[in-house]
């Protein structure tokens, strides 16, 4: 499936599908301006997937670009949005989870951390990120859990997930960095009050991850002006 015809036909409201209990089976990615770069050349995940937009940029750019009908608006898989609605869906329809992402040993601690806040999820297993593809999908099929949430970074987690859609039913969401963040914060919260409440997340994260100003530098602009020649060979 071409990028633009996946943007415009795949886009999922996953708090609306977990409040009317009306979830496919498949994977659940989250689109951003660095890994567009790569699903544009990668129709094996965009014909198996679905997707939720995740931060303000990308956006801002849908809306001003795509149907309005899509209703954008952020899907991050964190607790400030769509994790504790996906915890609660589990613990409602009894949907065991299993994990997979972090460094060694953050999985465990990722569990023992949103027990405390949702402690009648069913856990089904976890393992780090850091293993390869072929070990984290054979553990997965292997644990079969309803729920599977993936960690791995981009775009080793997309890859993940939508080869496991094809191979069992189930929902598989990418997270990003959400199991290490948790795992290593203070509180089940990564982020600090003040900073959701002015919405600076992005900027909390320019401090605290250095990896991030280098993505937004290096890809943020070149994506706007690959989406918009997309866009345009799509329309021809």
């Amino acid at each position: 499936m071409k990028i633009i015809q996946f943007m415009k036909t795949r886009y999922v409201d996953v708090k609306k599908l977990a409040a009317e209990n009306r979830f496919k089976s498949g994977a659940y990615i989250y689109v951003n301006p660095f890994n567009y770069m790569f699903l544009r050349k990668r129709p094996d995940i965009t014909e198996v997937a679905f997707y939720r937009s995740d931060g303000i940029y990308l956006i801002t750019i849908l809306k001003a670009f795509l149907p309005k009908s899509l209703n954008f608006y952020r899907q991050s898989f964190d607790m400030t949005s769509l994790a504790p609605i996906i915890f609660e869906h589990c613990q409602r329809n009894n949907l065991s989870i299993f994990i997979a992402g972090g460094k060694e040993g953050d999985a465990s601690k990722f569990i023992s951390r949103v027990n405390s806040n949702f402690p009648d999820i069913k856990w089904k297993g976890d393992i780090d990120g850091y293993a390869s593809e072929s070990v984290i999908i054979e553990q997965v099929l292997a644990a079969d859990a309803d729920v599977v949430i993936l960690g791995l970074g981009n775009i080793k987690q997309e890859r993940v997930a939508a080869k496991l859609a094809t191979l069992k039913e189930g929902l598989y969401f990418t997270c990003g960095a959400f199991i290490s963040q948790t795992a290593n914060s203070k509180t089940v919260d990564y982020y600090p009050n003040w900073v959701n409440k002015y919405n600076l997340r992005w900027l909390y994260r320019f401090f605290t991850e250095s990896h991030v100003i280098k993505r937004v530098i290096n890809f943020y602009p070149k994506f706007l002006f690959v989406f918009l020649k997309d866009l345009f060979f799509a329309s021809k």
